[in-house]
């Protein structure tokens, strides 16, 4: 469909895309083509698997756990109905957080809480690996239910979290399963306290809240978490479960890391407590389960869920990218941005190297908003996330993306971790992830509505001499792109 100098567009982007001026129109349609790539070539050993590609429609065999404990499963049935959560925790969690748990509809188990519950209700330390978007959030919640008793007054669940605003999400869900349902008297019965103890907050506004109420769960970031062990205003001695969520990003942060390992082993012992790591993305899972024994981060008998090793990514997600030399990348952007007209979206941009702060240029994000306000003036539904920003601005953009309807946030990898927003269908790379997991992560904060069969796009704008590391990416996540073709 050609548009013309006259047409606007009806979407939420018509505050970013006014009519387009005679000198940039959308491409028309004979001048725009999708051409599938071959599918990538894997090793031998890779390739005897019966690989499914996301781009394809036929039907594919429902996913398995690796390792671990497993439902019965009718071998008769190849898709079977997926089991409701009742039926699972029925016996484990108790009854007005399963009431609330479907109030507010979570109500048919995805894979990993098919997978997932019955290992953790078995009191089996676990690694819990699958897709983003899978529901691992609410896998290791149900189990922390499961066992926290409201009459003690004592720190008995501790999740860690590498980020602020995956921490309020974590809370935010915790919160929602510990409210009353609204059919339900619990009067008698002492309501479940979820504290957050986050990046931002003041060690004497903590100290005041512990002392105030010992809360049941404690919901933490790893910095803030250790000030306050390392100023004993908290002893682990009470924790029953403890949670490591987005583990990989966090033994792979030279800031986090060290005060990871203290937690798993100087603070308390592996033996006294129930201990879960969740990830989307666990490279060399065998060799990090070795560690997890050998380090006693975790008991001899942990459990590795791993759901869908060969589609790591949801197959509702549909990758395509374009091609363009730098100087052109903003207008390239632009133009794909026109011609999809997303209702709700995320551009990702790379992180500022050090030697140009130092030599005071401004951040990719700030140029590339500077973009759309000086090209087309009024870019309210435009927001910005990026990890140089203080916290209050960044829970501020947070919020507000949730109370519109349309969105398009400019963001770094800070976005990439964690971010719960069900809305986003589509994913831009500006900038290329430097690695398959960030590209992972990146392409996770859309099709995160685990039943529903919406179509999501990931594009990313890449230079001629980048292709050969897209590819890498296809190859090492098993998913095949499209190229997008434009005539500008």
């Amino acid at each position: 469909m050609a548009a013309s100098s006259s047409s606007t567009p009806t979407t939420p982007l018509a505050i970013l895309c006014p009519p387009v001026s005679s000198a940039t129109k959308l491409v028309p349609p004979s001048s725009l083509f999708l051409l599938r790539n071959p599918e990538p070539k894997f090793s031998a050993l890779v390739a005897a698997r019966p690989i499914q590609s996301p781009l394809s429609t036929s039907r594919r065999e429902p996913p398995r756990a690796l390792v671990g404990f497993s439902p019965a499963a009718d071998e008769a049935d190849p898709e079977p109905a997926p089991p409701t959560l009742r039926r699972i925790c029925s016996g484990h969690v108790p009854e007005h957080v399963l009431r609330r748990m479907e109030e507010v509809g979570y109500v048919l188990a995805t894979d990993v809480q098919r997978e997932g519950l019955p290992a953790l209700f078995s009191g089996r330390d676990c690694v819990l690996h699958a897709q983003t978007g899978s529901g691992k959030t609410l896998t290791y919640l149900l189990r922390i239910f499961s066992v926290v008793n409201t009459q003690r007054s004592s720190v008995q669940a501790l999740i860690v979290v590498p980020t602020r605003e995956l921490g309020i999400q974590v809370a935010k869900v915790a919160r929602l399963l510990a409210a009353k349902p609204m059919d339900l008297d619990m009067e008698q019965d002492k309501s479940c306290t979820v504290m957050a103890l986050l990046d931002g907050g003041t060690l004497k506004r903590h100290k005041s809240w512990l002392k105030a109420e010992p809360p049941a769960i404690v919901v933490a970031t790893i910095g803030s978490l250790c000030q306050m062990l390392e100023k004993q205003v908290f002893k682990l001695d009470t924790v029953q479960i403890l949670v490591i969520d987005e583990v990989d990003f966090m033994f792979n942060s030279s800031k986090q890391v060290s005060s990871l390992r203290k937690l798993l082993t100087s603070y308390s012992s592996c033996n006294n407590r129930q201990t879960v790591f969740t990830s989307a993305s666990i490279p060399q899972h065998n060799r990090f389960l070795h560690d997890c024994i050998q380090q006693k981060w975790t008991k001899g008998d942990v459990v590795h869920v791993h759901l869908n090793p060969i589609q790591p990514m949801p197959s509702c997600l549909n990758h395509r990218f374009v091609t363009c030399h730098r100087s052109r990348r903003h207008q390239t952007l632009l133009h794909i941005l026109q011609w999809d007209s997303p209702k709700s979206g995320i551009i990702f941009v790379g992180e500022q190297s050090e030697k140009s702060k130092k030599a005071g240029n401004a951040p990719s994000t700030t140029l590339l908003l500077e973009f759309f306000k000086n090209s087309y003036g009024n870019c309210s539904n435009i927001l910005l996330l990026e990890g140089d920003m203080n916290f209050n601005a960044r829970a501020a953009s947070l919020s507000e993306v949730r109370q519109k309807e349309g969105y398009l946030i400019i963001a770094t990898d800070i976005a990439a971790r964690g971010i719960d927003l069900p809305e986003t269908t589509h994913i831009y790379n500006f900038d290329l992830p430097r690695t398959a997991v960030d590209y992972l992560h990146r392409a996770g904060r859309t099709g995160r509505k685990p039943f529903s069969d919406k179509k999501c796009v990931v594009t990313s704008i890449i230079a001629s001499e980048e292709r050969f590391v897209l590819k890498r990416y296809e190859n090492e996540l098993f998913f095949a792109c499209e190229e997008l073709v434009l005539s500008l």
